[in-house]
């Protein structure tokens, strides 16, 4: 089971437009420097130092801007390693989280956030580090409830488009890559449709589409111990030579080639 850590948002893996999804795990962003706006879920927030926000599983996230000075710490876990602080809590608080992810604290809080983890990053012990994973998850957990629920940003209708197409590319890419199917999901012709995507992101609804595909496949590809012909049917293809296309087609390589020299995208 991989350890709590704190990392710098200045790598690839959060740059702005990149997009996660935090399946099987929770984790918790503390804006420290900067701003940033960003998706959580379906809405939209403003981050500023002292922001908080707390993900839970299978929730999507991705930064739409952010300054250039943006800094902070972004802890995570699996499920299993949280489940006994997190089970403790009544299910409402729980779905007061999920609905409304993110809170204001006071600079004492966030310091007090930041000396735990600061400990928690020195420490080697195991048994110390399970403790001190808890002690974390318990003064975030604290910190959230003792303040009022940071609203949403007010959402065009073209935006809410957009974040609900980004949404369910995610959760639908495996079994469903066409424009088309997208569009019928929001009642809008395919034209008004990918308009609306292309003006509001700047790439199109198949660039979407591809982009995120491939972000899965080359997830599984570079972590996990599946085979090309696994990975094939995982994400739905009619067999192992029509993903190779595929994925030669998006990214200018094999996926056997990737695998053996994976490269950022």
């Amino acid at each position: 089971m991989d350890s709590l850590r704190r990392r710098s948002l200045g790598i690839d893996e959060l740059h702005a437009n990149h997009f996660v999804v935090s399946v099987n795990k929770y984790g918790f962003f503390l804006c420290l420097k900067g701003s940033a706006r960003i998706l959580l879920g379906e809405e939209i927030y403003r981050l500023s130092p002292g922001s908080l926000c707390i993900y839970t599983p299978n929730t999507f996230f991705q930064i739409l801007e952010r300054s250039a000075d943006l800094d902070g710490i972004l802890e995570e876990d699996a499920v299993d390693a949280y489940y006994p602080v997190v089970s403790s809590i009544d299910i409402h608080r729980r779905l007061q989280i999920r609905r409304s992810p993110c809170v204001d604290l006071s600079t004492s809080q966030s310091r007090s956030i930041v000396r735990l983890v600061e400990v928690l990053d020195g420490e080697e012990n195991e048994q110390c580090l399970q403790h001190l994973r808890y002690a974390v998850c318990l003064k975030v957990l604290e910190a959230y409830f003792s303040n009022k629920p940071a609203q949403a940003m007010p959402q065009s209708h073209d935006d809410v488009v957009l974040n609900r197409f980004i949404v369910s590319v995610y959760e639908n890419c495996h079994t469903q890559r066409m424009v088309q199917w997208y569009a019928d999901e929001q009642h809008l012709s395919p034209y008004y449709f990918s308009s609306i995507i292309k003006e509001r992101s700047g790439l199109t609804a198949m660039q979407w589409i591809e982009n995120v595909t491939m972000t899965f496949a080359r997830q599984y590809l570079s972590c996990s111990d599946l085979s090309i012909k696994q990975i094939a049917e995982r994400m739905n293809f009619p067999d192992q030579s029509a993903f190779g296309r595929y994925f030669k087609r998006c990214s200018g390589t094999s996926p056997s080639a990737f695998r053996l020299h994976p490269h950022p995208h």
